[in-house]
C-alpha cells in the first residue's frame, strides 16, 4: 500500500510541462524543505561540492537563503540525507545517460522526475524497514502471534510516517525513522552485552542517525541509561568486582559516544565549509529554547499536536506502560527516548513543525510507538481472554473496529494531501470533515461539548485554569500574535524589530474572550469591544520567553479610570482622556502558553451617540488592538 501510494504520487508542482532549471522554483517531487535537501544531495553527487549557490539559482530559492560568512549560500538542513541519496542520484544519472542513448532525452542536470522518482523511492523502503525492525523488537519484547503485526501496521499506516513515505517523500523523516529504529533495534538485540564490537556498532548507528537529524544524538540516552542501570545493580548486589564493572561499562559507553562523534565528522565538515562554524546552530541560537519547552502544545494542540492528530501514537505511548515484566528494561528505555524527543521538539521555536502532517519530527520514535501498541494490544487480549469466553474472532473484530477506524482516518487524511498539496501549518479541527462518514453524526456533538478527546488531559487543565469550555482548547492553542520568522533568528537587529498585534476588538478573536465583553464594533475607524463587566478578561497566547513591551488601545466609555492586569497582577493604571488612548506596560520574563489580560473599569450607561451605544447596556471602556514588541536586554 505504501509503495502504491508513492508510485501514484503525481506532484510536479501543478506544472508537468515546463522545463526545470531555468531559475524558477518548480517542484517535481521535492518541495519545501525537501527541495532544499535534494539540492544538497544534487550538489554533492553531480557538482562534487557543498556550494549551493548555483543549485539555488538554477532550480529556485523559495526561502531566499542568506549568504554566510564563508560567502556561500546557506541551506540549514543536515548533510546526512544528501550523503545517503548521493549514490542513488549517481545511479539515476547513469540510467539517464544510458536511456538517452536510445532517445529518452532525459535532462542530465539531475532535477527531473526520473531522478527524483528513483531517489525518493528510498523513503518507501526506509518506512517499511522501520516497520520491520519494529516488528522484530515487538515480537521479542512482547511476543504473541497477532499483536506485533497489528501494532506495526498501525504504526506504519496510522501515523505521520504514512505521509512522509508516500506523498512527501523528499523530506527525510522516513529515513530518520529507519535510522533511529536501526539503532534502537540493535540496542535491544544486544542488551546486556559488554564487548567492544557492540559499542562500536552502537556508535556507528548513533552517529548515522545524528547525521540524518542532529537531535537524534539524544538517542544516546539509551546507552547512558543501560550503563547507569548496570552500575546500580552491581552496587546493590555489592559485587566484589564493582571497580572493574564500572571501568568496563563506563568505558564501553564512552567508546560508543566517541565512535558516534567520528561518524558525525561529515556534518562538522559541512558546517565548517558552508557556515564557517562547527559549534553554532545554522538556524540561529534562538531556534531552540531549552529553558522554554512547550510540551502540552507539541502533544495535544490542534496545530499538528502529536497525540491529537495521530491518536495511535497516543495509544502507543500508553502501551509502553503495559509491556510484560520481562521487558521492563526495554520499556523504560523506550519511554526515556520518547520523553527526550518530546522535550527536544517542544524547545524548537516552531514546535508545530511548520507545514506538517502531524508532528513530523516525532517520526523518529516509530519503533517505540509500535512496541507500545503491541504491548497494549497484547495486554487487552490477555485480559479479555481471562474475563470472557468469546471466540478470538470477536476480539479481532473489535480491534479492527477501533484501530482500523483510526488507520482509515489517517490514510484518508494523507490521501487528501496527494499531488503536492501542502500539509497545514495552522490549527485544524479533528472534527468533523476528517472523520469517517459513518461516525461523523456521532462524533460531531461529542466534539462540540468535549473537544478532541485525544487532547485530554491538556484541554481539561486549560478549561479549569481559564474557566472556558473544553472545546476552546482546540480553537485557540497554537495561535500567537508574535512569531519571528526563521530568518529573524540569525540577526539580533531583525529579531528585536519583530512586532505583533493582538486585536482584541476584532471579530475573529471571539474564541479568546473569557467574559465581560460586547460584540465587535467599529469605533472611530477601529475594531473595538466594550467591557460590559467590572472585569473583562481576554486570553493572550505567548510563544516567546523574552521580555516584551505592550501598547494597549483604550477608549473611555462609561468610565475613564481603568486598571490593566496581567495574569492577576496590576501592570498599568490610567485616567483616560477623550478619544483613543495608548496605555504602555512591560512584562519581563514573559510566561509562555496562555496569559490573561484583564481590563478593570466601572461600567456605566453612555450617551447613545453613533458608534458608542452597546445595545443599551452599561459599558466601561472600549478596547482596541494590543501591540507587542520584544525588548532588547540591556548589556
Amino acid at each position: 500500500m505504501i509503495a502504491g501510494m508513492y508510485c501514484t504520487n503525481q506532484d510536479m508542482g501543478g506544472d508537468p510541462t515546463s522545463p526545470r532549471g531555468d531559475g524558477q522554483y518548480r517542484p517535481v517531487l521535492a518541495r519545501g524543505d525537501g527541495h532544499m535537501l535534494y539540492l544538497m544531495a544534487r550538489s554533492t553527487a553531480l557538482d562534487g561540492d557543498w556550494d549551493f549557490g548555483n543549485d539555488l539559482k538554477r532550480f529556485g530559492d523559495p526561502w531566499h537563503e542568506p549568504v554566510t560568512k564563508t560567502g556561500r549560500k546557506s541551506i540549514v538542513h543536515p548533510i546526512g540525507p544528501a550523503l545517503v541519496w548521493t549514490p542513488l542520484i549517481l545511479a539515476a544519472q547513469g540510467g539517464a545517460v544510458t536511456a538517452n542513448l536510445f532517445g529518452a532525452d532525459i535532462p542530465l542536470h539531475g532535477y527531473t522526475l526520473w531522478h527524483q522518482r528513483i531517489v525518493f523511492f528510498s523513503s518507501v523502503l526506509f518506512a517499511i524497514g522501520a516497520a520491520l525492525l519494529s516488528l522484530r523488537v515487538a515480537s521479542r519484547s512482547v511476543g504473541g502471534k497477532w499483536a506485533p503485526t497489528y501494532a506495526v501496521v498501525c504504526a506504519l499506516l496510522g501515523t505521520s510516517l504514512t505521509y512522509y513515505s508516500t506523498y512527501m517523500p523528499s523530506y527525510s523523516h522516513a529515513m530518520d525513522a529507519f535510522a533511529c529504529s536501526l539503532f534502537v533495534w540493535y540496542w535491544t538485540h544486544s542488551l546486556g552485552q559488554n564487548h567492544a564490537r557492540r559499542w562500536l556498532i552502537l556508535g556507528v548507528l548513533l552517529g548515522f542517525a545524528s547525521l540524518i537529524r542532529v537531535q537524534e544524538s539524544a538517542f544516546g540516552i539509551l546507552v547512558a541509561y543501560e550503563v547507569l542501570f548496570r552500575l546500580v545493580v552491581a552496587a546493590r548486589d555489592r559485587d566484589p568486582g564493582f571497580a572493574r564493572i564500572v571501568c568496563r561499562w563506563v568505558g564501553g559507553g564512552l567508546l560508543c559516544l566517541l565512535v558516534a562523534l567520528v561518524v558525525f565528522i561529515p556534518q562538522l565538515l559541512e558546517w565548517h565549509i558552508v557556515f564557517g562554524d562547527v559549534t553554532g546552530i545554522p538556524q540561529g541560537a534562538r531556534f531552540t529554547r531549552f529553558n522554554a519547552p512547550m510540551v502540552s502544545e507539541v502533544l495535544f494542540s490542534a496545530r499538528n499536536g502529536w497525540f491529537s492528530t495521530t491518536p495511535l501514537a497516543y495509544a502507543g505511548c500508553i502501551g509502553l506502560l503495559f509491556l510484560p515484566r520481562r521487558a521492563r528494561l526495554v520499556a523504560v528505555g523506550l519511554l526515556l527516548v520518547v520523553v527526550m524527543q518530546v522535550y527536544l521538539n517542544s524547545t524548537v521555536l516552531d514546535w508545530w513543525s511548520g507545514a506538517s502532517f502531524g508532528q513530523r519530527r516525532m517520526c523518529n520514535v516509530t519503533l517505540p510507538v509500535a512496541v507500545g501498541l503491541c504491548g497494549l494490544i497484547w495486554r487487552a487480549g490477555t485480559l479479555a481472554a481471562r474475563l470472557t469466553h468469546y471466540r478470538h474472532t470477536v476480539w479481532h473484530g473489535l480491534l479492527w473496529a477501533i484501530a482500523g477506524t483510526l488507520v482509515v482516518w489517517n490514510v484518508s487524511r494523507v490521501y487528501s494531501f496527494r499531488g503536492g498539496r501542502p500539509a497545514p501549518d495552522q490549527i485544524m479541527s479533528a472534527c468533523c470533515s476528517g472523520v469517517p462518514a459513518p461516525l461523523r453524526r456521532l462524533a460531531k456533538p461529542i466534539f462540540e461539548r468535549t473537544g478532541n478527546p485525544f487532547a485530554f488531559p491538556a484541554n481539561a487543565l486549560f478549561s479549569l485554569t481559564h474557566d472556558v469550555p473544553l472545546s476552546r482548547w482546540d480553537r485557540v492553542v497554537g495561535l500567537y500574535p508574535l512569531v519571528p520568522g526563521l530568518a529573524d533568528l540569525r540577526d539580533d537587529a531583525r529579531f528585536f524589530s519583530v512586532r505583533g498585534q493582538w486585536n482584541v476588538g476584532a471579530a475573529g478573536l471571539q474564541d479568546f474572550l473569557v467574559d465581560g465583553w460586547s460584540r465587535s464594533v467599529q469605533l472611530e475607524g477601529r475594531a473595538a469591544r466594550f467591557t460590559i463587566a467590572t472585569a473583562a478578561t481576554a486570553l493572550v497566547p505567548n510563544l516567546m520567553p523574552d521580555s516584551q513591551r505592550f501598547r494597549l488601545e483604550l477608549f473611555p466609555a462609561g468610565s475613564r479610570d481603568v486598571v490593566v492586569m496581567w495574569n492577576g497582577v496590576q501592570v498599568a493604571r490610567s485616567e483616560l482622556q477623550p478619544g483613543w488612548n495608548v496605555v504602555t506596560f512591560e512584562i519581563g520574563d514573559m510566561p509562555l502558553h496562555m496569559n490573561e489580560l484583564t481590563i478593570v473599569s466601572k461600567p456605566a450607561f453612555m450617551v447613545p451617540t453613533p458608534g458608542h451605544a452597546v445595545a443599551g447596556r452599561p459599558a466601561g471602556v472600549a478596547v482596541g488592538a494590543l501591540t507587542i514588541e520584544l525588548v532588547r536586554p540591556e548589556r
